[in-house]
Formats: structure tokens, C-alpha cells, sequence
């Protein structure tokens, strides 16, 4: 699964775009999104995450609404303009998880996406909103042929589930 980090500051104390920490409002929602993963019965196994701030934090509830044990796998290839070729390449090294969520930022995401399913980066173009959340099949990890496409859900979607509606 592919989630972008949720509702983050605008600008950190520091200035610095990597130290940018997720809002009151974004942790809110991302807790009621996680609430829908849950509802949906996700078979969430393992969270990685981009370096940055705001996507360690995102993984970090992600992983908590889960009660995974494990702590967060933060990996540079997930990081901004790291690219699909060196996301892929990390995934060598997550093992073969049931279930996986990879938290990252956009437009790198939309990238991934479109590789996954179709080789190629750029050629499908999925945005995805902030605790957005997309579902792919693969048959490995990293992928040698495209997957398939299981859902792609808005924050709101997810929210709207987990509250029963």
C-alpha cells in the first residue's frame, strides 16, 4: 500500500521542508483514517517510511493503530526525489510481508504508483491526497511485472469507514 503523510505545518521552527511535523488536525484525521484501515481489516504487517518528519510521524500512528511492534523502517528511498527505481530497489530489503504500507510525499508516490502498475513512471497518473491511501497487488517484492490495482481511497473515504458510514 502507498499512504502520502498526513496534514503537515506549513513551515517548520527550523525552516528546514524535512523537519515539517504533522498538525493537531492532521494527526486527528490520520487516527480517524487509521480507524478505517482497521474497519477494512488492511492486513498491515510492516510500515516504511520516507526520512522526513512528517512521514515518520504518519508512519508511526499508522504502525500504532496496528499494534505493530516492530518500530518504524525509515528508508532514504522514500525520501523526495529519491525516484520509483531506488523505492524498488529498497524493497528488497522489507522482506515478504503480508501486508506493507509505504509512506512517502507526492509527486514521487504518483510515480511509484504508476511503475507498480505499469512498468513505467508518469504513465499513470494517480495524485494522491494527504493520508491517502492505494492498494496494489504484487506477486514479488521488488516487483518484476505490473501489479494490480485493489483500491485507492480518499482521507475522507477512510475517515467516512471508520466511523461506520
Amino acid at each position: 500500500m502507498l499512504m502520502r503523510h498526513a496534514i503537515a505545518e506549513d513551515r517548520s521552527d527550523t525552516g528546514r521542508d524535512h523537519d515539517r511535523r504533522l498538525t493537531g488536525e492532521g494527526k486527528r484525521k490520520l487516527r480517524e483514517v487509521v480507524a478505517g484501515m482497521r474497519a477494512l481489516e488492511l492486513p498491515i504487517e510492516r510500515v516504511v517510511s520516507s526520512p522526513l518528519r512528517r512521514a515518520v510521524e504518519t508512519a508511526e500512528i499508522v504502525a500504532a493503530g496496528f499494534e505493530l511492534d516492530d518500530a518504524v523502517v525509515v528508508a532514504s528511498a522514500f525520501a523526495p526525489g529519491a525516484g520509483p527505481d531506488a523505492a524498488l530497489a529498497a524493497l528488497a530489503d522489507v522482506g515478504r510481508p503480508r501486508g506493507l504500507v509505504l509512506v512517502g510525499h507526492e509527486p514521487d508516490l504518483a510515480m511509484l504508483a504508476s511503475t507498480l502498475l505499469t512498468g513505467t513512471p508518469g504513465l499513470v497518473h494517480m495524485g494522491f491526497r494527504k493520508a491517502g491511501l492505494a492498494g496494489f497487488v504484487v506477486a514479488t517484492l521488488p516487483p518484476r511485472s505490473a501489479g494490480a490495482l485493489e483500491f485507492f481511497l480518499t482521507p475522507g473515504q477512510l475517515r467516512r469507514i471508520g466511523a461506520g458510514g
